[in-house]
């Protein structure tokens, strides 16, 4: 669909969906919904950028238990896997395998970036929030294509609440949750929340014969404590620790939709992570307040996996990463009847450790054929330090200038090491390993240990002009710019090569509409990358990044929510995205005109809600995205493919109890979300969405 038809589309929806709503009363009267994690603390219909804020109800609405759900059913963002999702075609990962580099996307929890997987589930939150476009001014490291905000509920002070859950669905799935809190003596209260769910999974691995290779577990436990002791001070604690075991996701293309696997290795991924989260806030006067944040994030993950998914003995890799960030943020609020600003101080540090263990790997060294063991150890000490400040300025009742910039400094020091561990010939006649190890004679000619450091320095403005054009409908004009750091690969011999930093410059046109109970919004946006940094695997022990010359990202989103009378209501969006290498060659290979790989062009989705004053409800959601290619190549036998997902839910909701069915996925749709070729590592693989689920939930509040 060109960008022209879809702006028309968009504006046109904008301007019939009111009509087909009733007058709304008073209690049909949306309400302005603050954006937790925008630093400058607007609500959301005064926000300069195209944000999807996601409450409780709508979370429950749409079944959703963590961030990869939701990822499938929003406009402009889609996941291949629960790690590895696209915000307006960019990859949180960046663009291709590899690469040492910070994400794109920044995930936070409670005001804590978290790097792990499966940390942001959903039981006892109170909303999410997805930034979409370059955040870098507001968020710093890791914020080239957005940031995902999740804001868990805090604890009450006025009474004593809580809830518990269970559950079960199809493959041996089981769930179960509690959240409880309230207030304590002294002005603290406390909120607890912990809830587990299971699956057995539906993949069989016919080489191991184990019926639940991919079965999945997920643990979380969260506590929060607050104080209100003072009227001028306020501090919140929150420690939150997160468990994920799982199989291994990639299974043979051709075994793919019936769901069978042939590794001969007995794989798994692990992931733990844990943080820690005090924010302290003071108001100094009635205009002036400081924020202090105060955070700690560790994760430690590790994945054992078969080379070549076969039940060949061809090797077998473990992979373990730990990464710790502790960050300290201090945020000065002012407002006055001229202007509403925040001004801040940063400092992080970043501590990666890891290991890339291969073992049983035939290789081919100078005709020579053999099997061994190697370790790729990298770590990296990284330091940022930034200054930001952003002001909204009030130019008239209806016109405001917003002016913004951010001075950051990275820093980092990397090493690389690669050690082989053992090795032996592979009998050319029989194909058999001979005794002997003969390490030593390779050790001094591919052991190799080196040390590098990296650093920038970036200025990054912000400038928006935002108008209400009346009561019901209001504008704005962004532009402001994205970067990511530059850094070194870790490499098996020879030096660590080193690549720049990335940059984007970008636009967002939108508009706004709100009356009674509608909400919608629109916006239109570009996204020209300099210097887009690009993951290229080298052989089996060894990536590189490139630093192409020119990309760009450009599309529209549309998202709305309202009620449509006698007990119903909608929501839904609308998402669209173009992206291309402009200018990119590697390797005598011109990529230009070539779409991101995991780029789906459009993106929809759409919720009818029945909610009666019986505590009857009823769900029924849709969403769709297109098929997108998974290289740089856009090579078409790699492709995504494109889906269409219905959910529903029917249930009753009391004042205290509360029941239903629910169904995912209903149609069982099968669809490859992301496929891994490597003719160096011998490995054909494709990662399929979840299939049909369908299940009943039981609640109680209090």
């Amino acid at each position: 669909m060109p960008l022209k038809k879809t702006v028309i589309t968009l504006a046109s929806l904008s301007l019939t969906l009111p009509g087909m709503a009733a007058v709304p009363d008073e209690q049909g009267k949306l309400e302005e919904v603050l954006v937790t994690g925008d630093p400058m603390q607007r609500s959301s219909l005064d926000t300069i950028s195209s944000i999807s804020i996601i409450p409780e109800e709508q979370l429950r609405a749409l079944n959703i238990r963590d961030l990869y759900d939701l990822l499938l059913r929003s406009p402009n963002l889609s996941a291949a896997r629960e790690d590895k999702f696209s915000v307006r075609g960019i990859s949180n990962e960046g663009i291709g395998p590899g690469g040492t580099g910070r994400p794109t996307v920044s995930v936070f929890i409670d005001g804590a970036r978290q790097p792990g997987r499966g940390v942001a589930n959903s039981w006892d939150v109170q909303q999410m929030e997805f930034y979409r476009g370059p955040q870098s001014t507001a968020f710093g490291p890791g914020s080239l294509a957005g940031a995902v905000v999740v804001q868990t509920r805090d604890p009450s002070h006025e009474g004593y609440s809580g809830e518990i859950k269970l559950g079960a669905s199809n493959y041996q799935g089981r769930e179960a949750g509690i959240a409880i809190g309230g207030p304590l003596a002294g002005g603290f209260a406390f909120r607890y929340a912990a809830e587990t769910n299971q699956s057995d999974g539906e993949t069989t691995n016919t080489t191991l014969n184990d019926d639940e290779w991919q079965a999945r577990k997920r643990y979380m436990q969260r506590v929060k404590l607050d104080w209100r002791g003072d009227s001028w001070y306020a501090a919140n604690l929150s420690l939150q620790d997160t468990k994920l075991r799982e199989g291994n996701e990639y299974l043979p293309p051709e075994q793919a939709e019936s769901g069978e696997s042939t590794d001969n290795i007995d794989g798994f991924y692990h992931d733990n992570s844990q943080l820690l989260v005090l924010n302290q806030s003071a108001e100094i006067d009635n205009n002036t307040s400081l924020n202090l944040i105060a955070s700690r994030a560790e994760n430690y993950n590790q994945r054992k996996g078969d080379y070549d998914i076969s039940s060949e003995d061809n090797g077998y890799f473990i992979n373990t990463v730990t990464t710790e960030n502790t960050a300290l943020e201090l945020r000065l609020r002012y407002q006055n009847h001229l202007l509403k600003s925040v001004s801040g101080l940063y400092y992080s540090e970043d501590e990666l450790r890891g290991t890339s263990s291969s073992i049983d790997l035939p290789y081919n060294i100078s005709g020579l054929r053999l099997r061994a063991a190697a370790d790729l150890a990298a770590d990296r000490d990284a330091t940022t330090k930034a200054v930001y400040s952003e002001a909204d300025i009030f130019l008239t009742a209806r016109w405001t200038l917003t002016l913004g910039a951010r001075y950051e400094e990275n820093h980092a020091d990397n090493h690389s090491a690669f050690v082989v561990t053992g090795a032996q010939l592979i009998d050319p006649a029989t194909g058999t390993t001979l005794p002997g190890d003969i390490s030593p004679v390779l050790k001094p000619i591919l052991d190799s240990d080196n040390n590098a450091t990296s650093g920038d320095k970036v200025f990054l403005p912000k400038v928006a002009i935002s108008f209400d054009i009346n009561d019901h409908f209001s504008a704005f004009l962004t532009r402001s710019q994205g970067y990511r750091a530059g850094s070194v690969d870790f490499v098996s011999e020879g030096e660590s090569p080193s690549y720049g930093p990335e940059y984007t410059n970008n636009y967002d046109l939108g508009l706004k509409f709100q009356q009674g109970s509608w909400y919608i919004q629109g916006t239109v946006f570009r996204i020209d990358y300099e210097d887009m940094q690009i993951g290229v695997r080298v052989d089996a022990s060894n990536f590189r990044t490139d630093n192409a010359g020119k990309a760009r990202s450009q599309g529209a989103e549309l998202e709305f929510r309202g009620e449509i009378g006698r007990g119903f209501s909608v929501f839904g969006g609308i998402g669209y995205v173009d992206t291309t290498f402009s200018e990119y060659e590697d390797d005598g290979v011109d990529f230009a005109g070539n779409h991101f790989p995991n780029a789906p062009r459009n993106t929809r989705n759409l919720t009818l809600r029945y909610a009666s004053q019986t505590g009857v409800f009823a769900d029924l959601s849709w969403s769709r995205s297109d098929g997108s290619f998974t290289n740089r190549e856009n090579d078409k036998a790699l492709r995504a493919d494109g889906r269409d997902l219905l959910g529903a839910r029917l249930g009753y909701q009391g004042e205290l109890l509360g029941i239903e069915l629910y169904g995912q996925n209903i149609t069982d749709k099968f669809y490859i979300t992301d496929r891994f070729n490597s003719p160096s590592l011998g490995i054909d693989a494709a990662y399929v969405g979840d299939p049909r689920e369908y299940g009943a939930r039981m609640s109680y509040r209090f």
